[in-house]
């Protein structure tokens, strides 16, 4: 296929961009034909596509599995072990003993990872509370007190995320001294825990849909997904996760996203350069 095939004029790039928007909120800005053309090429190719047109069309059809693949082709996937570092770190020392001072009776801690894509950030705070119940929690709670529900927009990733089997290359990345302990070598590959994995559900999830099948949270990770979205589902988004932490419950965005001047139903906390948004008490 030459590169004039894959050429996207404008008026297939608009139509293209308004059903991205529709099927998953995500906003794909002027200019960005290149990012349409790249991250469906393969898809393209696949389904023996003559023209961008024939790709729109299929993907307004009842081709549901179409969509999904599609879905997860243009969704960004970039993830690693702990992540940036600092935020784990906030989460360490501010959010799991608040989180222990402000537990329901008998309750478990519930915790939502957005957006979790192959499941680096879930597993890392699976391992983090296993690290923190041990050496730092006073012995008043186990990993068991503990539940993390993870979800992503894209199937596939879901199921690979819940494999739990990372090449040596994503272990190694972020991954901080002393967590090897926490994987078993299974051939090429590294097999997480089943202890870290017990923690963790997986559950694929589309931000637009109602958040009402997943439940109540203390502590939501948001991280790194705002940013795709435009102001008005943004805000949508964070209200919606509003209404499903409990007074004080805590939300934690990415390094580049702020609520600064959208929303007034958080209070900010600031744990050096990391930001944490606290629910405020009463506020409905």
């Amino acid at each position: 296929m030459s590169r004039e095939e894959l050429k996207l004029d404008k008026n297939d790039f608009e139509l293209l961009r308004k059903q991205i928007y529709r099927m998953c909120g995500l906003t794909i800005s002027e200019g960005k034909e290149y990012l349409i053309q790249h991250r469906f090429k393969a898809l393209y190719k696949s389904r023996n596509c003559r023209s961008w047109g024939e790709f729109y069309k299929l993907l307004v059809s009842g081709d549901i599995h179409f969509k999904e693949e599609a879905i997860s082709a243009i969704s960004t996937h970039e993830t690693s072990f702990f992540r940036d570092n600092h935020p784990f770190t906030s989460i360490r020392n501010k959010v799991l003993p608040e989180l222990l001072k402000n537990r329901r009776p008998g309750g478990k801690i519930k915790i939502w990872c957005a957006a979790s894509s192959t499941g680096q950030e879930p597993y890392s705070l699976s391992m983090l509370i296993h690290e923190w119940t041990r050496t730092a929690g006073g012995g008043k709670l186990s990993p068991a007190d503990f539940s993390i529900m993870a979800t992503d927009i894209s199937g596939p990733v879901i199921e690979r995320a819940k494999e739990g089997l990372f090449s040596n290359l994503e272990k190694s990345r972020g991954l901080p001294s002393g967590y090897d302990k926490y994987f078993e070598k299974n051939g090429n590959s590294w097999q997480v825990d089943s202890a870290v994995k017990s923690l963790v559900t997986f559950k694929k999830f589309n931000l637009l849909d109602s958040f009402r099948s997943l439940g109540q949270f203390d502590f939501v990770m948001c991280r790194n997904v705002l940013i795709y979205f435009d102001d008005p589902t943004k805000i949508d988004i964070v209200h919606r996760i509003h209404d499903m932490l409990p007074d004080k419950g805590y939300l934690m965005l990415g390094a580049t996203e702020t609520l600064a001047g959208h929303t007034d139903r958080f209070t900010t906390e600031h744990m050096g350069a990391v930001i944490l948004y606290r629910k405020m008490r009463g506020i409905k």
